[in-house]
């Protein structure tokens, strides 16, 4: 008995040295568990003989993007391309979204790139390559000062913002004090939205008692808000130049149980639907579904030869409590499609 119960505790290393060699045996050959990159492959898809077309975003992790990835995918059926979405797992996740771009590189059968820059500073050395390529390059949602881009399709920011100032000055009087909630300092997203407010609300004769950034975030934009609320705690109207942003004043503003007007920039359902529960002000919407769709349509009319804009502005909405239920419907259609 002493015997074989030696002998049991013998095998049991033995028999766990095989069962890990078949693991490992059946990780190395299942191509599901396998991480190939772009660039180890020039596989694109099924699609033979059909155009070649890469999306790529800043992140998938919110529905903004999942707006702008619907777009494209409906593009792709709609032309008969093969084509792809691709992106970092975050919008902060720059130096990841630019080797996704050295990658694609070494795919030769890639007609056409469309991209949306975390970092458009960063981005302009390895989108120089793909014009070195031929590979056209197609900027959506977020422009990048490069002479050599093919189109950068997206609203004028500028625009968004100051229409969103001159929306919130209507609902207040002259000299009344407002504050605006910031995006990433730095980036021409929130500087171009910001500058557009400001002018709005100068022209209105309102007096702006802070402008703080917020990072485009909801949670910070609480926190911003409190401390605004505190040293101003008669202030009127805010504008932030997201609706994150926007969301998280309104409920800084709720936990004080002060009801003053909100105005924020996408157009996200969140936003919409406060809107239509009469929270929120308005939201200057964009149209990310759009922009996409653009990109692909006009990077096929690239590839034909033809000549398109430079700038192609994809346009933007203005959603109040009277056409919010309208824009409800729309989004919830493009998001199940």
């Amino acid at each position: 008995m002493k015997k074989c119960k030696k002998l049991f505790l013998m095998m049991i290393p033995v028999a766990a040295l095989l069962l890990l060699m078949v693991a490992c045996g059946k990780q190395n050959t299942d191509p599901a568990s396998s991480s190939s990159s772009v660039s180890e492959t020039d596989d694109w898809g099924s699609g033979e003989g059909k155009p070649k077309v890469a999306v790529v975003l800043k992140a998938l992790n919110s529905e903004y993007f999942k707006l702008m990835e619907a777009g494209a995918e409906k593009a792709f059926k709609d032309f008969d391309v093969d084509g792809k979405v691709m992106s970092p797992s975050n919008e902060t996740e720059v130096e990841k979204q630019i080797n996704m771009l050295e990658d694609l590189l070494n795919n030769k059968s890639l007609d056409a790139l469309i991209v949306m820059p975390s970092q458009p500073e960063a981005a302009i050395p390895v989108l120089k390559k793909y014009k070195e390529k031929g590979i056209p390059v197609l900027l959506v949602d977020t422009d990048v000062d490069w002479e050599e881009k093919t189109t950068f399709i997206g609203i004028d920011n500028f625009t968004a913002g100051q229409k969103a100032g001159e929306s919130l000055a209507m609902k207040l009087g002259s000299g009344d004090k407002v504050a605006i909630l910031e995006g990433v300092l730095g980036t021409p997203t929130s500087e171009e939205r910001v500058q557009g407010a400001e002018e709005a609300f100068k022209k209105a004769g309102m007096k702006i008692v802070a402008s703080q950034a917020a990072d485009f975030d909801r949670v910070k934009a609480i926190s911003v808000m409190e401390n605004i609320l505190t040293a101003n705690p008669d202030l009127k109207g805010i504008f932030a130049a997201s609706d994150e942003m926007a969301l998280g004043a309104l409920r800084a503003t709720k936990a004080r149980n002060m009801d003053i007007p909100i105005i924020g920039v996408d157009g996200i359902t969140e936003a919409v639907e406060s809107i239509y529960d009469d929270e929120l002000e308005a939201t200057v919407a964009q149209k990310p579904h759009d922009m996409t769709y653009k990109g692909v349509e006009n990077a096929l009319k690239v590839m034909k030869g033809e000549t398109i804009d430079k700038r192609i502005d994809s346009g933007i909405d203005i959603i109040t409590k009277e056409n919010s239920q309208e824009k409800l419907g729309e989004l919830k259609e493009l998001l199940e499609k």
